[in-house]
């Protein structure tokens, strides 16, 4: 297994283990890494099978907890956990021999495209863990963002406070501005992008660019004792901190004029349960007001790469839903950004005219705009780094960083889309239908459809 993955998969379930969850991962017939998924649990529709046909099958099997539940009446969770008298069996083949014996009733919905799109529809699966940006399956898989943070080139660490001989002790900042710049208009106002990502930073007065963004907090580490060269007074910076601002902050230099909304979704070590996910999504869009676009840079390889049911379940009234495609150069489909109704985005390299090295593609990829190279808003503090080779380098952050990944992709399309739909003051889907367009009308042979920065 790859040392990165290896080192992502290890913090993730240690992290859902502080909460009593377990995470596996399941494997392919050649020994990589397939899907993850938590331990001891199914996930059934049971408009299509019922408990006691998966009782009859696998009968130490019953409902899970009542605060495991999805919100949606039809989904049920399911616990396997083993129980006296039964061999336990892992999920993978409790799935394999349900398929066996129930295979036949596993046919296609009625007449929703999203419950029985293109066939690729179970009733019963895993519940699939989403991973920040993408989930790794493939040998050189990454679990989350193809490399960790760093300082921009433009903004030396430690220079901040420090006078350039002109009285000026904040210019390293300030000279260093996000990568696309924000455009200089009002563009997108009176639309609502939300994020549901790692929620947003208290302190992101120091990006004048995400002025009036607001959002569930993303909290920083403790209060580190300074050990020199590191000063007193910094906090730590957990990993996977400042996704979520970094990720509002691409969506609002395309968008100035929108407003944006943060929430606080993925909140274990960059990952999170599939029928939590889609639970922390519909609550967004029951908030008044309710967001226009909303953008996901998560998601999942799936069991036999079908649907993530967990998403059939999802109804998003309207809005649009952009989803990033994936860090791991591969074809296969990652959900949610594979559904026809979401808009799957994958990266572009700095270059503007090639794939990032790291993006997923394929036909179900929707667009692509740049994804490597960004320049956004971050935290300020120490951060530790958690995966080969850096690790365990340490680094101070001063509010802004260099980061790659379809994850800064997604939601610029998410900001165009907003642009689009103030100005020309049409619905969501028209506005959406217009950008796609004009992503085909420029598109790159050998790559596809692809959007530019403003």
């Amino acid at each position: 297994m790859d040392q990165v993955f290896d080192s992502q998969f290890q913090a993730m379930k240690a992290a859902f283990a502080q909460d009593g969850i377990g995470i596996e991962i399941a494997y392919t017939p050649a020994g990589g890494p397939d899907y993850l998924y938590q331990t001891d649990r199914l996930l059934i529709d049971n408009r299509r099978v019922s408990i006691h046909e998966i009782q009859r099958v696998l009968p130490w099997t019953r409902p899970g907890s009542p605060r495991e539940q999805p919100s949606v009446e039809f989904l049920t969770v399911l616990s396997t956990a083993p129980r006296e008298g039964y061999a336990y069996l892992p999920v993978p083949e409790a799935l394999d021999l349900l398929d066996r014996e129930l295979g036949h009733k596993y046919g296609g919905g009625d007449g929703d495209e999203k419950i029985a799109e293109s066939g690729d529809y179970s009733p019963v699966t895993p519940v699939h863990v989403l991973h920040i940006t993408q989930t790794g399956a493939s040998d050189v898989g990454r679990l989350c963002a193809p490399v960790e943070p760093e300082v921009p080139c433009c903004c030396p660490p430690g220079r901040k406070g420090r006078e350039d001989g002109e009285g000026n002790e904040d210019r390293a900042r300030d000279d260093c501005r996000p990568c696309p710049p924000p455009a200089g208009d009002n563009a997108g106002a009176g639309v609502l992008i939300g994020i549901c990502d790692t929620g947003l930073l208290a302190d992101i007065a120091h990006a004048p660019w995400l002025a009036g963004v607001t959002g569930q907090t993303d909290p920083l580490g403790p209060l580190l004792v300074g050990v020199p060269p590191i000063p007193d007074g910094l906090h730590a910076i957990p990993h996977y901190t400042g996704h979520g601002t970094f990720a509002a902050g691409m969506a609002r230099c395309q968008a100035p004029g929108a407003d944006v909304y943060v929430s606080h979704g993925i909140l274990t070590s960059g990952a999170v349960l599939e029928t939590v996910i889609v639970d922390k999504l519909v609550e967004m869009l029951e908030h008044q007001p309710a967001p226009q676009v909303v953008n996901l840079s998560a998601g999942a390889y799936t069991r036999h790469d079908l649907q993530l049911l967990s998403f059939t379940a999802f109804n998003g009234g309207g809005i649009t839903l952009t989803a990033a495609a994936g860090n791991d150069a591969t074809h296969r489909k990652f959900w949610p950004a594979a559904f026809s109704w979401a808009i799957g985005v994958g990266a572009l390299g700095a270059d503007h005219r090639d794939r990032a090295w790291f993006s997923n593609y394929g036909d179900w990829v929707n667009v692509y705009t740049v994804g490597e190279g960004l320049v956004n808003a971050y935290a300020t503090g120490l951060y530790t780094y958690q995966e080969p080779p850096k690790r365990p380098a340490q680094q101070i952050f001063d509010g802004l960083a260099r980061w790659c990944g379809t994850s800064f992709a997604a939601p610029l399309v998410a900001g165009l889309i907003a642009v689009q739909m103030a100005s020309a003051n049409v619905t969501a889907a028209e506005a959406t239908a217009t950008v796609l367009q004009q992503a085909v009308d420029q598109a790159i042979p050998g790559v596809g459809p692809v959007l530019y920065p403003r």
